[in-house]
């Protein structure tokens, strides 16, 4: 019998709802008459369908009055709301069972322990998610990381310092962990594990220092982080710097001395400072690497300098070798054994060497100022003195400009000399050529002079400790052949 001739499928709805009623064949029944004849009977059930929270459910009646009552029940809790009135299947309640029982010792509403494990399976990528919540949660529980100890962030500042020295760490790097984590103590004087990538990026955003010195911090900050990882005071999956990103750095070019300018320096720096200047311009070390090495380490005889991977920048161990004139620079110097750079202070020593140089350059063009106005009462005396008393004038003024003092204690109508402007007594200008420090240029000078002297960029390579592209990228070019002869020419006066 069709559809269309038996008036089905019936629909039954209360209000937007609908369910539909089915008149289905199920079986046929054979019947055998008195005269032998076989004759068949169909029978049919009737079937309510319908869909409620993205399902179907369907159920057989044998009674169509009893599928229609079923049906305007249905309808009627679904245009309600009341979904629970709806029938379960055999599976639904099977699975309720077993839902409950498995969270019983929870103590926790099924509801919640579903909605807690569905966040789980979002939070770690949902379908494209590599692990379970299950798997995460039994490695948190294996690593113990909910009895890590409430260790104070200054404390395990100060161990670091503590346990570094007693290991043999040189001080150049143990004067780095002052620099950059004492501040940092000062600024976080709470539990190592409640510091946040967020409050270390704010913090090195706010400090009055330029990219460089901020990445140094950083990465300061990462090793740091990577010691109490070690001690146990951090889980091992702890971010650290990871999510803190670098600042950008301006790019600057490569400055170099000339020939002229390194000589200035070399001619006129105290004793105990000239292996760091000659180590430095003519076999490239960094600073770093030179306040680390010890004489027993600069093998003159032979012509080579062992730099150790300990004490190397980048961890590796190399032979630097010792030019002619490095070698007669250190001729009279060099010592069995002991630091090459015996101050604590580079930096300082440095400033006063810069301060030396450019006095001297300044008393020579003032002799000479003062031979030509031909003033026989301008003895270098009353020059040299002078001239510190311009100079104590521009210190002064800077000073002022800065914020750094609130009044001036020089007579505002003093001239103010300054590197490449001195004056005579009398207020006379007098100009002579500066030779002002320039950072990391001894190391920058020789990479560049040795590769215009070999022609050949991995051997310059290898003997500074960097790669070949930066070394051709950077100071391929930057001066000639005859330039370089001139400056591996540098020797001392006899």
């Amino acid at each position: 019998m069709s559809a269309k001739n038996s008036g089905f499928p019936k629909v039954v709805g209360t209000g937007s709802v609908s369910v539909k009623i089915y008149k289905v064949r199920n079986k046929v029944y054979r019947t055998t008459l008195k005269n032998g004849t076989v004759k068949t009977k169909p029978r049919f059930c009737f079937k309510v369908s319908f869909f409620a929270n993205r399902r179907r459910f369907q159920k057989d009646f044998a009674d169509l009055d009893e599928a229609k009552a079923y049906a305007v029940k249905s309808s009627e809790n679904i245009d309600s709301g009341h979904l629970g009135a709806l029938p379960f299947t055999d599976a639904d309640a099977r699975m309720l069972a077993t839902s409950k029982e498995a969270v019983k010792p929870t103590g926790l509403p099924l509801d919640l322990v579903a909605k807690e494990y569905a966040a789980l399976w979002l939070a770690l990528g949902g379908k494209e998610a590599k692990v379970t919540p299950l798997e995460v949660i039994r490695d948190h529980v294996r690593r113990g990381l909910h009895k890590l100890p409430k260790i104070l962030l200054p404390f395990a500042v100060d161990e670091m310092h503590r346990l570094r020295e007693l290991g043999g760490t040189n001080k150049s790097y143990l004067k780095v962990l002052k620099v950059y984590l004492n501040p940092l103590k000062l600024a976080f004087n709470c539990p190592l594990t409640s510091i946040t990538s967020a409050q270390i990026s704010e913090y090195l955003r706010k400090l009055d220092v330029g990219a460089r010195s901020k990445n140094n911090a950083r990465a300061t900050i990462g090793a740091f982080f990577k010691f109490c990882k070690e001690q146990g005071w951090l889980p091992r999956d702890h971010e650290g710097i990871e999510l803190v990103s670098k600042f950008k750095e301006p790019v600057t070019d490569i400055t170099i001395f000339t020939p002229w300018e390194v000589t200035q320096f070399l001619t006129r720096a105290r004793v105990e400072m000239i292996p760091f200047l000659a180590i430095g311009a003519f076999a490239g070390l960094r600073s770093a690497e030179i306040e680390r090495l010890d004489w027993n380490e600069v093998h003159l005889v032979d012509k080579f300098i062992e730099v150790k991977a300990q004490k190397a920048k980048t961890a590796a161990r190399r032979i630097v070798p010792i030019s002619d004139n490095l070698a007669a620079w250190l001729k009279d110097r060099v010592k069995t054994t002991g630091s090459v750079v015996p101050y604590d202070n580079v930096n300082k020593q440095i400033g006063w060497l810069e301060e030396d140089v450019d006095e001297a350059l300044a008393m020579a063009a003032l002799k000479k100022a003062a031979a030509k106005a031909g003033n026989d009462d301008w003895k270098p005396d009353a020059l040299l003195e002078y001239h510190r008393k311009c100079g104590k004038a521009a210190r002064s003024e800077d000073a002022l400009k800065e914020g750094k003092t609130k009044r001036s204690h020089v007579k505002t109508e003093q001239p103010k000399a300054r590197p490449g402007l001195t004056f005579l007594p009398d207020q006379t200008p007098v100009k002579y050529q500066p030779c002002p420090w320039k950072k990391n240029a001894l190391r920058h000078s020789y990479i560049s002079y040795r590769v215009a002297e070999v022609q050949d960029v991995p051997k310059v390579a290898l003997e500074a400790g960097n790669s070949g592209q930066m070394i051709f990228q950077h100071y391929r070019e930057l001066v000639q052949a005859k330039d370089a002869k001139e400056w591996f020419g540098i020797t001392p006066k006899t």
